[in-house]
């Protein structure tokens, strides 16, 4: 039988994300079980985001590449990470404090998952329209909603963790594909990401993340025809 993992690397993308990503931050350091590194993969911001967690958090490593795109950057601090379990936070996101805490303690009774996901609550920004379909979505398990859930680092890397082509639903795609492989995946009741909706959310760019979500379903569908 697996062992549950022992320990967590954080992995933090950023691209000019200098208004967010210190909040992001703490909540990552905040957090009632400290994770064992916090990555932060500069994916080619032109704001500074850089030079603030250079300056407000000199104890996480800072990792600075040309731009790529979310699933490059992810991937860039899953190969540095060391530790057993990944979990990611997204620059203008938050993680509640007991987050870590909730999934390691249902993965230490159920040492079997691959992966543990909890839901997600909303917090809407200054100025920011609400969003009816996240609203709805809101307290249930998205299991493809990567910030909420903690994976092991040995399953990432089987599947060659998220394909860098895709600029968006990057994250469909490699649940789809973690599916397809057998992946064990536990669903817990805890909120264990704190979703932020602002005028800037890249995910909420409709009609190029419809084209992307069909782009991965059609993905999975011609993988099992094969």
């Amino acid at each position: 039988m697996s062992a549950a993992p022992t320990s967590i690397s954080v992995i933090v993308p950023v691209h000019n994300g200098a208004a967010f990503i210190s909040e992001a931050l703490r909540s990552v350091k905040s957090q009632t079980l400290p994770p064992d590194e916090i990555i932060v993969v500069d994916d080619g911001s032109s704001d500074g985001s850089a030079d603030i967690v250079r300056r407000e958090h000199p104890d996480v490593v800072l990792i600075a590449q040309p731009r790529g795109g979310p699933a490059a950057a992810r991937n860039a601090g899953a190969r540095r990470a060391r530790c057993d379990a990944l979990a990611f936070l997204d620059h203008d996101d938050l993680w509640p404090p007991e987050r870590n805490s909730a999934l390691l303690e249902a993965w230490r009774a159920h040492p079997e998952a691959d992966v543990v996901c909890g839901s997600f609550s909303l917090l809407l920004g200054p100025g920011a329209g609400d969003d009816p379909r996240l609203r709805r979505a809101e307290g249930g398990h998205v299991p493809f909603l990567f910030s909420a859930l903690m994976i092991r680092r040995s399953c990432w890397l089987a599947q060659g963790g998220m394909e860098s082509v895709r600029d968006y639903a990057e994250d469909l795609d490699l649940h789809l594909r973690l599916s397809e492989a057998g992946a064990s995946i536990l669903y817990i009741d805890a909120v264990t990401l704190i979703y932020r909706i602002h005028g800037a959310n890249r995910s909420r760019a409709a009609s190029r993340n419809s084209h992307a979500l069909l782009s991965a379903l059609r993905a999975a569908v011609l993988r099992r025809r094969a």
